[in-house]
């Protein structure tokens, strides 16, 4: 019928009516069902109804968010304790050398891209809900191990599971999350994942300052519990229901999904999601022979799944995200955060330095915050741009700073008489650590892990979050790890003009290659990266599937138009009509 669903034709003032061919009344028809259906569906939930269960989905996801945020900062309160600078209980018992506190602070991160590139592997065949209740038993094991650690072994042991706990929730954490969500609000609901980590930052940082390490370990493993009952609760995504062949399964998700609606209500999304998985599972083949039927290729090998993601629609979205990680981590907050309260005590801050770690949590959870309530304004790219200037500058004031006021080696390491000669302008660094942390957590940390969830095509999601979570976590290891060796080599300041180069490497990268995926949906996002045409420079991603908000504004317009006057839509051309 071409154009003309898309046609009015009519008068107005009592002129006579144009005349309307047989294929013109027909879709003019079927245009006014679908927009009565659309109006009975507006009317069967509100748009609170239609939210409120992905938001309900996505909180319990966030219950593992917290424990691996909890997982993460827990050697920041560890490492000081048993080193000796601050609340050391006066039972214990261990003790840490500063090589050994440089293991156990960054021995986890080695231990997660294991965990990850396993994940990868058992995501598809488990599920994402299955998958998101088993990474819990790792954690409980390794907090109350912690608990009761009577050798460093038991702690690197202990610290070795939540390693590989970590790694087990990032495949089915970013895939979970993009695929339950509506573009509309996909991005806000998948930052806040970041809230949920600084979160378990915030907790463990209070409660090492307040309690000992061995309760606040205890606390911890309450979490996990807590997580796996929850999740029991929310359902499986339609898209992997999809994958399996359970359509029944998968149209009861969606319509858990979007407020417990009825079939007819997602009638249309869900035909969207059918036709996106069947395209998806189409191997290389099918897809170039532009087939409309269902592959009947036997299934993708490991092998094979490995040998796809060399394709240039899964190289680019990786090289993009797997660099913004490597920026990320070079920021500089990734690498000091195990040792954030001797290097608050070297600037002599004008704070206790147990509580101004505290204060980078709770800056952390604000910045997370933020990015969650600003993100569909302002966007991904911008948030980006924008806190990786500001953390670069962060870490050059800094080093500055350290330069022009410490004495030549100046370490964090050391055990220095005293900082009374830096005190009185102490709330200098101070105030740039807190922008460091905030800035930090804007969009530094959480921007890539949203996009993620977003870049991949659906055949090799889960593989290559897997892979790229695990290359993550090999870089936070090196990271960490090193730390101690930069700072003996470079100074304490060295080291933090280090990061604060790169972080202005960062900022050129981000500025020039990362496109906006906000208010695309994961089908764009796809065929963009498919591009093989496309210039690396060229970061516009076009909206060829256009989400709900998009058809009211068209639906409200055409309106107005048919109250003035009989026009032809202006996106079909002469020859059209």
């Amino acid at each position: 019928m071409g154009k003309t669903a898309y046609t009015i034709n009519g008068s107005t003032n009592g002129r006579d009516e144009k005349k309307v061919r047989p294929d013109d009344k027909m879709a003019t028809r079927l245009d006014g069902n679908d927009k009565q259906q659309q109006q009975q569906q507006r009317q069967e939930v509100s748009a609170f109804r239609r939210i409120l269960p992905q938001i309900l989905a996505s909180t319990a996801k966030n219950f593992l968010l917290l424990d691996l945020g909890m997982a993460v900062a827990f050697p920041t309160i560890v490492i000081p304790a048993l080193r000796g600078i601050k609340n050391r209980a006066p039972d214990e018992f261990l003790h840490f050398t500063p090589q050994q506190a440089s293991w156990f602070g960054s021995i986890a991160y080695i231990c997660q891209p294991v965990g990850s590139v396993l994940s990868g592997i058992i995501l598809e065949p488990l599920g994402r809900k299955r998958s998101m209740i088993l990474v819990n038993i790792p954690h409980i094991i390794g907090w109350f191990m912690l608990h009761f650690a009577g050798s460093l072994e038991e702690m690197y042991t202990a610290a070795i599971l939540l390693g590989l706990g970590v790694g087990f929730m990032e495949a089915p954490i970013v895939t979970y999350v993009g695929e339950i969500c509506q573009p509309s609000i996909r991005g806000i609901l998948t930052s806040c994942a970041g809230v949920a980590v600084m979160l378990g930052f915030f907790m463990v940082y209070l409660l090492g300052t307040v309690t000992t390490w061995r309760t606040t370990a205890a606390i911890c493993g309450v979490i996990p519990i807590a997580t796996m009952i929850a999740i029991c609760f929310v359902p499986e995504t339609p898209m992997w229901l999809l994958s399996k062949n359970r359509a029944d399964d998968a149209l009861k998700s969606l319509q858990w999904l979007r407020g417990w609606v009825s079939p007819k209500a997602v009638e249309q999304e869900f035909q969207e999601m059918k036709r996106y998985s069947l395209h998806s599972a189409k191997c290389a083949i099918c897809e170039k022979s532009g087939s409309t039927t269902t592959c009947q290729h036997p299934p993708l090998t490991e092998w094979t799944k490995l040998k796809e993601l060399t394709r240039k629609r899964n190289l680019r979205p990786f090289v993009l995200v797997m660099l913004f990680f490597v920026f990320g981590q070079l920021s500089g907050l990734t690498g000091m955060r195990p040792y954030l309260v001797q290097i608050f005590q070297a600037y002599g801050v004008p704070l206790d330095a147990n509580w101004a770690t505290v204060s980078t949590g709770l800056l952390g959870l604000i910045a997370n915050i933020v990015c969650m309530v600003s993100i569909k304004f302002v966007g991904k790219r911008r948030l980006a741009i924008t806190s990786m200037a500001v953390t670069a500058l962060s870490c050059i004031s800094l080093s500055i700073y350290a330069f022009n006021t410490f004495p030549p080696g100046w370490t964090s390491f050391d055990n220095h008489p005293g900082t009374s000669h830096i005190t009185s302008m102490g709330y200098i660094p101070m105030v740039l650590f807190f922008m460091l942390a905030f800035f930090t957590s804007v969009g530094v940390l959480p921007v890539p892990w949203i996009l993620l969830s977003e870049v991949f095509p659906f055949r090799n999601r889960s593989l290559a979050c897997g892979i790229t979570a695990a290359l993550h976590y090999v870089m936070s290891f090196v990271t960490t790890k090193t730390y101690f060796n930069l700072e003996s080599a470079l100074s304490l300041p060295g080291v933090i003009l280090f990061y604060g180069v790169m972080g202005m490497v960062g900022l050129a990268f981000v500025y020039f290659f990362l496109p906006e995926t906000e208010k695309r949906t994961l089908e764009d996002i796809e065929l963009y990266f498919s591009d093989n045409k496309r210039k690396l420079t060229d970061i516009y991603i076009p909206r060829r599937n256009r989400d709900e908000e998009m058809v009211a504004v068209v639906s409200k317009l055409a309106e107005k138009a048919m109250e003035k006057q009989g026009i032809d839509n202006a996106v079909f051309t002469e020859g059209d009509k």
